[in-house]
C-alpha cells in the first residue's frame, strides 16, 4: 500500500482532533512538501492559530526523509513532544520512529547525583540548604525516570539543579565517567541516533552548527520554528564569553580537583583583574589591545598550565569534568585573543560584567553550514517585515533576490490569520501623547495606561521596552487602578505568568522577555499595552557594529537594521493579543510616532490587519465590550465604530 500524502496524513490527525480542515494549513503542509521534494528552502509566517505544528509534521512523516525541527524554546520542544507528536504516530497512518533530544545541563546527571547522595558534592557550589530537602526527591527521580529529564520535575530551585545537571562544556563523555553507561542524556542521544524525527531546541542546533557537525546524529532536512529567534541564538553559539565569575568557578573547581599552589590562586587574581578592567569601560572593546589583552594573556596562560596539571585521562568525575571545563574556557579565551574579521567584543553588565565575543553578520555563516548542506524550512508566527520577509532572510544568509532552486534562494508564504482580526482586535494609538523622548511622556502615557486598565477592568498585559517604564507603570497603576498588579521582578517569571492566567482581573506589566513565548488565551488578556516602539538602544554594541556595518556599504542604518527590527518585535508584542477564534481585545501603543512618523507604514504592515483608531472613546468602547464578552463567557459579536 502506497503511503499518504502529507495532506492525507494532516487531514486524519485534524479529524483525530474534531477538527475544521483550513486551506491555510493545507497550504503550508504542501509547501513544506514541496521544498523537501525540490528542493529549496522555505520562509513561511504562520500566524496563531494557523496549526503550523500539525501542518509540517504531516509533511516530514509523509516523507522519506530524517529530520530535525528545533523551536527556540523548551515550551514548545515539549509541545511538540508531548501533544502534537503523539496524535500523527497515532492518527497520520505513517510509521514511524521519533525522539527529543536537549542539552546536556537539561538532564540529571548521576555522576553529580551519587556524589551529593554520598556525602560529598563534586564541586563546593553550596547549593543551599533546599538541596537536603530536594535530595530524597531527585534520587527517587532518578530511580524512577526513564528521561531524567528537568522538565519531569516541579519546582525544582535553579541552585539545586545546577549541582545535580552537567553541561555540555564540563561532561567528560560516557567511557570517563562511573555511571556512563545509565547516563540520562547519552541514553537520549542514543534514541536520537535511530530517529527519523528528531525535534531540539535552536540552543542545540546551532551548538551543533559551531561545533562542524557531531553533536547532532546525521539528518536530510531541518525546521526552525520560532525561526525568528535563530539569528540571536546563532549570535550567541558562534561567539564567545568571559566572566570574572566563571574564572573564579574554574579555580574553585581546579582546586576541589585536586591542583594546588600559585597557579589557582594567580587564577583567582586574574578573576580580580578581569572585573577592575571591565568594569573601567561599558560597551565596544578591542580585546586585542591595552590592558584587557594583558589581562586575557595572563588569564590563558594560567589555565593552559592548570589544565596540563590535571590527568585528562581520568575516570574520576571531578577531574574528569573539570578538565572539560578547562579546555572550554582556555578556547573562549583564546578567541577573545584573537577575534575573527567581522567580530565584535564588547562588555556589558555593571555588577556582575561580561565580556562578549559575537560575529557581527551571522548570515555568511549559516549560509555555508546550514543552509549549503540540506533544504530548511524557517516558520513563525512572525518574521517581520517585507513582502519576502527580506530583512530577516538577509540576516539569515538567504538571499531575497535569488530563485528558490538557487543555493541562497527561497520561498517565501504569508499565511492570513485564522482569526476575524479586524472584527477581534483594535489598535489603538493615542495620537496626542507627547513624543516618548520628551519628559511629559511618561507622566501622560501613566495616565493613559490607568484609563484604558479601567476600562478592560484588569485583564492587561503591559510590555515595557526597559526596567525603568516597568517600575514606574506599575507604581502608577497600584495607587491609581482597583486591580491585582504584578510587575516582573515580584517572583520569577513562570510564576508571575501563571498568576496572571489564574486572576483573571490582574495586571502583568513586564519588560521584553514577556514580548514573545507567552500565550494567555481567554478574559485574562483583552488589552495588550506597549509603551514605546521598540527601537533597540542607541549605545547597544552589537547593533552598533551592524549599523557601522550596513552604513560602510552604502545602505542605511534606521532603514536597514533598527526599522526592520523593531517592526518584528512590536509584531511579537502585539500578538500575545489574541490567542483563540472566541478572544476579543486592544492593543495599545503609547507612542504616538506609530500614526505620525513617515516610516509608520512598515512598522503597521508587520501587524495584524487590526482595525486602528487614535480616539481613547473606540478603545473603551472596544474594551467594555470584550469585557462583557469575558464575564458572559462566549465571543464578542458586535462591531464597535473606529474614528479617526
Amino acid at each position: 500500500m502506497a503511503a499518504p500524502s502529507p495532506v492525507a496524513v494532516l487531514t486524519r490527525c485534524v479529524r483525530a482532533l474534531g477538527g475544521d480542515d483550513r486551506a491555510g494549513q493545507h497550504a503550508l503542509t504542501e509547501a513544506v512538501a514541496a521544498a523537501f521534494d525540490e528542493p529549496h528552502h522555505l520562509v513561511v509566517e504562520a500566524p496563531t492559530g494557523s496549526g503550523k505544528s500539525l501542518a509540517y509534521l504531516s509533511a516530514v512523516v509523509a516523507s522519506d526523509r530524517v529530520a530535525v525541527i528545533a523551536t527556540a524554546t523548551l515550551a514548545l520542544q515539549d509541545q511538540l513532544w508531548r501533544k502534537d507528536m503523539p496524535l500523527v504516530h497515532e492518527h497520520g497512518g505513517v510509521p514511524f520512529d521519533a525522539a527529543v533530544l536537549k542539552g546536556r545541563s537539561q538532564y540529571l546527571c548521576l555522576a553529580r547525583l551519587h556524589a551529593a547522595a554520598g556525602g560529598e558534592a563534586l564541586f563546593d557550589e553550596r547549593p543551599g540548604p533546599e538541596f537536603a530537602a530536594q535530595l530524597t526527591r531527585l534520587e527517587r527521580y532518578a530511580a524512577e525516570s526513564e528521561t531524567g529529564d528537568a522538565a519531569g520535575l516541579d519546582s525544582v530551585p535553579p541552585s539545586v539543579w545546577r549541582a545535580v545537571s552537567c553541561g555540555p562544556q564540563e561532561c567528560p563523555g560516557a567511557a570517563r565517567c562511573p555511571d556512563g553507561d545509565a547516563c540520562f542524556a547519552e541514553r537520549a542521544r542514543l534514541q536520537a541516533d535511530g530517529a527519523r524525527v528528531l525535534i531540539v531546541n535552536h540552543a542545540l542546533y546551532l551548538a551543533h552548527l559551531a561545533a562542524g557537525g557531531g553533536v547532532l546524529p546525521h539528518h536530510d532536512v531541518v525546521i526552525f520554528d520560532e525561526g525568528h529567534a535563530v539569528v540571536d541564538v546563532a549570535t550567541r553559539a558562534l561567539g564567545s564569553e568571559v566572566t570574572p565569575g566563571g574564572l573564579r568557578q574554574l579555580a574553585a573547581r581546579v582546586r576541589v580537583a585536586g591542583a594546588t599552589g600559585r597557579g589557582v590562586d594567580a587564577l583567582f587574581t586574574d578573576a580580580d583583574r578581569l572585573e577592575d578592567c571591565l568594569g573601567e569601560t561599558d560597551g565596544r572593546v578591542d580585546p586585542t589591545d591595552g590592558r584587557i589583552a594583558e589581562v586575557l594573556a595572563g588569564a590563558a596562560e594560567r589555565v593552559a598550565a592548570l589544565g596540563s596539571a590535571l590527568r585528562r585521562d581520568s575516570t574520576e568525575p571531578r577531574v574528569a569534568q573539570t578538565a572539560r571545563l578547562v579546555a572550554a574556557r582556555l578556547e573562549a579565551l583564546r578567541h577573545l585573543q584573537a577575534p575573527a574579521v567581522g567580530e565584535v567584543a564588547w562588555v556589558e553588565g555593571a555588577e556582575r560584567p561580561v565580556l562578549r565575543l559575537a560575529p557581527v553578520d551571522v548570515g555568511p555563516r549559516l549560509a555555508e553550514r546550514l543552509f549549503a548542506a540540506q533544504p530548511c524550512v524557517v516558520t513563525s508566527a512572525t518574521l517581520g517585515p517585507g513582502a519576502r520577509f527580506e530583512p530577516l532572510a538577509r540576516r539569515l544568509g538567504l538571499d531575497p533576490d535569488a530563485a528558490a532552486s538557487a543555493a541562497s534562494g527561497y520561498a517565501a508564504l504569508r499565511l492570513g490569520s485564522p482569526f476575524d482580526v479586524r472584527r477581534q482586535a483594535l489598535l489603538y494609538v493615542p495620537r496626542t501623547l507627547p513624543d516618548p523622548r520628551q519628559p511629559g511622556w511618561a507622566d501622560a502615557a501613566a495616565e493613559e495606561l490607568t484609563a484604558l486598565v479601567a476600562a478592560a477592568g484588569g485583564r492587561a498585559l503591559v510590555l515595557c521596552t526597559s526596567r525603568r517604564s516597568v517600575e514606574r507603570f506599575a507604581a502608577a497603576l497600584r495607587e491609581r487602578a482597583a486591580h491585582p498588579v504584578l510587575a516582573q521582578g515580584d517572583e520569577v517569571n513562570a510564576a508571575l505568568l501563571e498568576r496572571f492566567a489564574a486572576e483573571e482581573t490582574s495586571c502583568l506589566v513586564a519588560t521584553r522577555a514577556f514580548w514573545q513565548g507567552v500565550d494567555v488565551p481567554g478574559p485574562a488578556c483583552v488589552l495588550v499595552v506597549i509603551d514605546r516602539l521598540p527601537f533597540t538602544r542607541p549605545d547597544d554594541p552589537l547593533e552598533q557594529a551592524r549599523r557601522d556595518a550596513v552604513e560602510a556599504t552604502g545602505g542605511s542604518a534606521f532603514a536597514d537594521v533598527d526599522l526592520p527590527a523593531a517592526a518584528l518585535t512590536l509584531a511579537q508584542g502585539a500578538g500575545r493579543l489574541l490567542r483563540r477564534a472566541s478572544d476579543r481585545g486592544v492593543v495599545a501603543v503609547l507612542d504616538p510616532r506609530l500614526a505620525t512618523a513617515g516610516y509608520r507604514r512598515v512598522l503597521l504592515d508587520a501587524l495584524p490587519p487590526m482595525r486602528r483608531t487614535v480616539t481613547r472613546e473606540d478603545a473603551v468602547a472596544m474594551l467594555a465590550a470584550a469585557g462583557a464578552a469575558a464575564g458572559a463567557g462566549d465571543g464578542l459579536e458586535s462591531g464597535v465604530p473606529v474614528r479617526g
